[in-house]
């Protein structure tokens, strides 16, 4: 893979804020409305296991005690030799663990908690830019399965689940805006690639090398880029194509947006 795709697949994570995806799906037109109907009359509901059961009493427990608390976040181990389902992942999260914030204050309470360095609002932040959104991608359940299980063994417990006080994080995404323009910086875990293509030093990539190296890319994704490890964190800052912001002056800001 060439290193500037590479660059390309670097940013396009660092910009993504807050996205969706809209799956939907059509039926056949062969199929008639009466064949449809007459099979959704003759399905019978499935069965539930014991296991099942109690999983699913386990999750109501844990709803209610969310509907309480809705930012907080909960990990659940349900053994397969319970619920007799095979290739069902046996350890997943309920709760907020992805937190979206619109207020800059509400951002700094969550990243107070967390025991890593975390991204702030440069010092350096160019005149008339103000806060727009934050994301934070906390950690995935399969960071703490092996644990989990261990306790869940050591207790004798085929379902096992606790509030989990998460302090680091996968990912952190701050925007700031000023009328069409933008800054995003971004903090993420450098996977093997990151590391072995970036370093302490900035690479810096123009919207238009980015266009002319990655003409399938979607608009969208084209921008200003300035790429490079530090903290143990895969750190970027991207820019709208036609901010006049330059180079020097979006490593200026790099300099002041993390807090150790």
């Amino acid at each position: 893979m060439k290193m500037t795709m590479k660059l390309a697949i670097a940013t396009i994570s660092g910009i993504l804020l807050f996205g969706s995806m809209n799956l939907t799906a059509e039926a056949a037109s062969s199929r008639s409305i009466s064949d449809i109907t007459l099979k959704t009359a003759a399905a019978k509901p499935k069965t539930m296991t014991e296991g099942e059961k109690l999983e699913k009493a386990e999750q109501e427990r844990i709803e209610k005690l969310l509907e309480k608390n809705p930012d907080d976040t909960y990990i659940l181990y349900v053994s397969n030799e319970l619920t007799k389902v095979k290739g069902k992942g046996e350890v997943y999260l309920m709760g907020n663990s992805f937190p979206k914030y619109n207020k800059y204050e509400d951002y700094l309470k969550k990243a107070s908690s967390l025991k890593e360095a975390t991204l702030q609002k440069p010092a350096n932040l160019p005149k008339g830019y103000v806060f727009s959104a934050a994301e934070i991608t906390g950690p995935y359940s399969v960071d703490f399965a092996a644990d989990l299980k261990a306790e869940a063994k050591k207790l004798n417990k085929q379902i096992y689940s606790k509030k989990l006080n998460w302090t680091t994080t996968n990912e952190t995404k701050l925007e700031f805006k000023n009328g069409d323009d933008f800054i995003k910086i971004s903090s993420r875990k450098p996977d093997a690639v990151d590391k072995k293509n970036y370093s302490q030093e900035y690479t810096y990539t123009t919207a238009e090398k980015m266009k002319k190296d990655n003409p399938y890319v979607g608009e969208k994704y084209i921008v200003n880029s300035l790429v490079w490890i530090q903290h143990g964190k895969l750190l970027s800052v991207h820019t709208n194509p036609k901010n006049p912001m330059t180079k020097e002056e979006m490593i200026k800001l790099a300099k002041t947006m993390v807090k150790k």
